[in-house]
């Protein structure tokens, strides 16, 4: 560059691999001419010299509109109306910037896609659309793989690429004015299989727990990802059978889908997804009420306290159970108030007033809520049960081996519990214990003494009613 009263020329740049540069930092009213050199391994060929040009703002003042004319006259207002004028000084346009952050999206053995955003300038124009270029990697000769009209959009598949093959990619915006500078794809991108391990994209809603209700519709719809495509298999975590689910799936989701729920369908559904890369897996949880607690059992009455036990619900609803609520009302009463919440199958109701007659009921708990109560069959009255001393023997004769321990259990009822007393031979016995269900009487071995025979004879066991 140089400008035209000057002999001395400047050097812009050395290395310009495009054939459009911007000369900068030029002073306004000065008048330069500019000359391109070519040069190849060989050295550098001849200049060619540009026209004198002036470096001035391109744009001037409007010129005048039309002539104003008024259209609507009021007795306060008037509404005048003109032309736009004929040259309004920015009629002048320039080749659009190049287009922004070009970039490879995916590729295949025989495709590579590309996209781009809008250039930052558009000379002043509207851009009407894009041109892709491609070449091979060691080669300057660029050909066009984009319609001759152009792209709209700002992203583009490009086709029909030799495998493994490694490509320059440029992309150019146009206006009304033409194509402007083109911008590099950075790299040599390659047309080759991308291997994307699979991913599972399980949604908030999902990785809670899905409700069901009885005779609805279940739909879990997993979006996937993953390449080469996944092969995608839905299993339960207990082994259960999926006959009849209904199952959907693509390369992008998988859609399982059971109609006319019942309780047997929830519980953990387990998602497999593989392809060549690696295996990934997530499971969902299809959960409901659980059924009523099983069978109650009154195991103990006194004038204060009830004990219950009871079976475990036949289904948890697809969900651990986390306790029970144990309820009473009493006789003459309709409200049922929560008197015990256990996490095992037992329990024991105190304060009760003695002689008042109560009713009990049993509710399973899980993360999805309270199942039907179960009632005990028969009311109870808060009262001592008196129970006859009884001896339960299944037989009054025991033999041992000479040197051996003699122990004799002998179990009873009874309410209150009862003393016990042991006699042999008439003789009050001492080594006993006894507990509410039993008493045990031990003799002790006389083994290596050689005296034995005193451990012969008749043991009684006595049951005396106590207040």
């Amino acid at each position: 560059m140089r400008q035209t009263d000057s002999t001395t020329w400047t050097e812009l740049a050395t290395t310009v691999i495009r054939t459009i540069f911007k000369a900068t930092r030029l002073s306004t009213g000065v008048e330069y001419q500019f000359r391109v050199k070519a040069q190849n391994r060989y050295g550098i060929g001849p200049a060619i010299t540009s026209e004198s040009i002036v470096a001035n703002y391109p744009f001037k003042v409007p010129g005048p509109p039309g002539t104003p004319q008024v259209i609507a006259v009021t007795k306060e207002t008037m509404t005048i109306s003109w032309n736009e004028p004929v040259t309004d000084a920015c009629d002048t346009v320039f080749k659009p910037g190049p287009p922004g952050n070009p970039r490879v999206l995916d590729s295949s053995r025989s495709s590579i896609t590309i996209a781009w955003n809008k250039p930052i300038y558009d000379g002043g124009s509207e851009i009407t659309g894009y041109m892709v270029e491609i070449a091979l990697p060691e080669e300057d000769e660029w050909k066009i793989v984009t319609p001759p009209v152009g792209l709209k959009a700002t992203s583009f598949t490009i086709t029909d690429l030799k495998e493994n093959q490694e490509y320059k990619i440029r992309i150019y915006a146009m206006n009304s004015e033409g194509l402007g500078e083109p911008a590099l794809v950075p790299g040599t991108p390659k047309a080759e299989e991308r291997l994307l391990p699979p991913e599972i994209e399980l949604d908030a809603e999902l990785r809670k727990v899905v409700t069901i209700r009885a005779c609805c519709t279940l739909r879990l719809f997993v979006p996937i990802k993953g390449r080469p495509a996944p092969e995608v298999k839905w299993t339960r975590e207990q082994g259960e059978s999926l006959d009849r689910a209904s199952i959907e799936s693509t390369s992008s989701y998988t859609l399982l889908i059971v109609e006319n729920v019942n309780r047997f369908d929830s519980g953990k559904y387990m998602l497999t997804i593989e392809n060549s890369s690696v295996e990934t897996s997530e499971s969902v949880k299809v959960s409901e009420r659980p059924l009523p607690p099983g069978k109650i059992t009154l195991l103990d009455v006194t004038r204060n306290s009830v004990s219950l036990s009871w079976e475990k619900p036949e289904h948890d609803g697809g969900s651990r159970i986390l306790g029970y609520i144990v309820e009473m009302q009493s006789k003459g009463s309709e409200k049922w108030s929560t008197c015990a919440t256990v996490k095992v199958t037992e329990a024991t109701i105190t304060g009760l007033i003695q002689g008042e007659e109560y009713t009990f009921r049993v509710s399973a708990q899980n993360e999805k809520g309270i199942s039907d109560p179960r009632q005990l069959g028969i009311p109870v009255v808060a009262k001592d049960l008196v129970i006859p001393p009884a001896f339960k023997l299944l037989f009054t004769t025991f033999s041992v081996l000479a040197g051996e321990d003699l122990k004799v259990d002998v179990p009873f009822v009874g309410r209150p519990k009862p003393a016990v007393f042991w006699h042999k031979d008439n003789v009050a016995l001492k080594i006993c214990a006894s507990n509410d269900e039993k008493s045990i009487c031990r003799s002790w071995s006389t083994k290596g003494l050689g005296n034995y025979q005193h451990h012969k004879g008749f043991y009684d066991c006595l049951l005396e009613p106590t207040r």
